[in-house]
């Protein structure tokens, strides 16, 4: 009888012990809960990629320049900062946190502009900063990306806003419009959905993460044939 009080004691124990160990990773991402139009008009084509910090209170705090583009890294900047944010949630409540945001300067093509692998592409992997809002935490790592294809007689300029919810295995679990625009809606969702990405960490832990990805749309340019 004992031994089986002592068995149920131990059980108990391990049990509280489980409770307590996934207490301690629960954790909320931060995420976008509203946003404005990201379209700036551009001459070069590629990748800014920021690191924002965002407080408890869900205020941008500041932004980290993890991959620039010319001079396009301050407007992704200014556009970031007009954004509203949720801060991300532990055990405890609200807590300061990183989220990374990606600008996506398509480039303009003559005609019926086809996606276009970007072959100068390297990866975006980050590692956890001293001046980070949450040391514990790395924001997940962005492996490859691939560009949207541009609509079929469209000579539209704008930008669709994408969230993406990246799951412990670096998975794309969900994907939730911020800023729709026509037909490029769809093609943006389409391409993002082909992006590879590394898991985000919490205490060495992978855990569930969002990011943002603003795809910038120019108009096709048709080619001059003179006399």
């Amino acid at each position: 009888m004992k031994i089986l009080r002592r068995a149920t004691s131990i059980l108990g124990l391990l049990a509280a012990l489980a409770s307590f160990a996934l207490a301690q990773i629960s954790y909320k991402p931060a995420e976008v809960i509203a946003v404005t139009d990201a379209y700036r008009t551009y001459r070069v084509n590629g990748f800014v990629v920021l690191d924002v910090s965002i407080g408890a209170d869900g205020a941008v705090s500041g932004t980290s320049v993890l991959r620039a583009l010319g001079t396009l890294g301050s407007a992704a900047d200014s556009s970031v900062r007009t954004w509203k944010f949720r801060p991300a949630e532990g055990p405890n409540g609200p807590l300061p946190s990183e989220m990374t945001v990606i600008f996506v300067y398509r480039p303009r093509n003559y005609g019926f502009a086809q996606a276009i692998p970007p072959e100068d592409f390297k990866p975006v992997l980050p590692e956890p900063r001293a001046d980070s809002a949450d040391p514990d935490y790395v924001p997940p790592g962005i492996v490859s990306v691939s560009y949207p294809k541009y609509p079929v007689n469209s000579v539209t300029a704008g930008s669709v806003i994408i969230q993406v919810t990246v799951g412990p295995a670096g998975n794309v679990e969900a994907t939730d419009v911020l800023r729709a625009m026509g037909p490029f809606t769809a093609l943006a969702v389409d391409a993002v959905g082909k992006w590879q990405f590394q898991a985000a960490m919490l205490r060495g832990r992978s855990v569930e993460s969002k990011l943002a990805v603003a795809f910038l749309f120019q108009p096709p340019e048709t080619p001059y044939h003179g006399n």
